[in-house]
């Protein structure tokens, strides 16, 4: 009996378990392996609450203010996520503001995300997009209030230090009313300052991209709507590239973990089945 199959593949070597699972891990992140895509309904809602927005031509004008909290200890997912919705953004022509409260997003967005992505589709700084720049922590909750009412007189200058009155992009913008949407791209809890002070009736859709471990607090806002669409992690981020038709590195990383899911999928019913196989084979034994 210690010869059957089942017995065999019960006591494989950990070693090679980890060495396959080690390259299903490498391999599809320097090789596009099309694996079908099937996007969750939170990454559909997220991708289709901004295809209407920029169907609506009341938005022409508006802005997109996209907050960026994430710092290079979380781009692994954020990072991905951030340079899907910029893609979007870009290829459906509507202007945007990025913002951050934290210390290291500033630099690593614009120089990682926003720049390459500028040059790729003509975009052209002042009158496409515009960067607000870092406001420290201890200023965070009066911001956002301030962008309700005044954003001009709140934001006063961009992160070079120039007044933002003067770019085009922010020619019609003064107010809540002229934004299109709120996207939050975050690490940490930010959600409910943005749906308690800036998000009301007839506010801008909020959408919101979290790392995958946040994302399970956050259900309930989208149930009840206050949040129209969420990308969970680098799942989000592939699901969102997919949407697009765009093939990026957060597909990649989307297919390694869709490998490695399904391989230990397999690997448990290997081992089920040869325990199983292995009893029955000891009670025929036994009889």
């Amino acid at each position: 009996m210690n010869s059957t199959l089942w017995n065999r593949l019960q006591t494989i070597d950990r070693r090679i378990i980890y060495a396959v699972l080690l390259l299903f891990i490498i391999i599809p992140l320097f090789i596009d392996i099309p694996l079908p895509t099937y996007p969750s309904k939170q990454s559909q809602d997220f991708y289709d609450t901004l295809e209407k927005v920029a169907a609506d031509k009341g938005n022409a004008n508006k802005i997109v203010i996209v907050n960026g909290m994430w710092s290079p200890s979380t781009r692994g997912e954020n990072q991905w996520q951030a340079e899907a919705l910029i893609t979007h953004l870009m290829q459906k022509h509507l202007h945007f503001a990025t913002l951050t409260f934290d210390t290291q997003n500033d630099t690593v967005m614009q120089t990682s995300v926003v720049e390459p992505l500028a040059k790729k589709y003509g975009y052209v700084y002042g009158r496409d997009y515009v960067n607000w720049g870092y406001r420290p922590n201890a200023v965070y909750v009066i911001t956002i209030k301030g962008l309700v009412t005044n954003i001009p007189g709140t934001i006063k200058k961009d992160a070079h230090g120039t007044p933002i009155t003067s770019f085009a992009v922010m020619k019609n913008v003064k107010t809540r009313s002229d934004v299109a949407a709120v996207v939050d791209i975050t690490p940490v809890e930010s959600t409910e300052t943005w749906l308690g002070l800036f998000e009301q009736n007839n506010s801008p859709p909020y959408l919101f991209a979290p790392t995958a471990v946040m994302a399970p607090t956050y259900y309930p806002y989208l149930d009840s709507g206050q949040i129209q669409g969420m990308l969970t992690g680098i799942k989000g981020a592939g699901d969102y590239e997919g949407l697009l038709h765009t093939k990026s590195f957060g597909s990649r990383i989307a297919s390694a973990l869709s490998l490695v899911y399904a391989l230990i999928i397999l690997l448990v019913i290997i081992g089920n089945v040869g325990h199983f196989a292995t009893r029955a084979a000891k009670r025929r034994e036994a009889s």
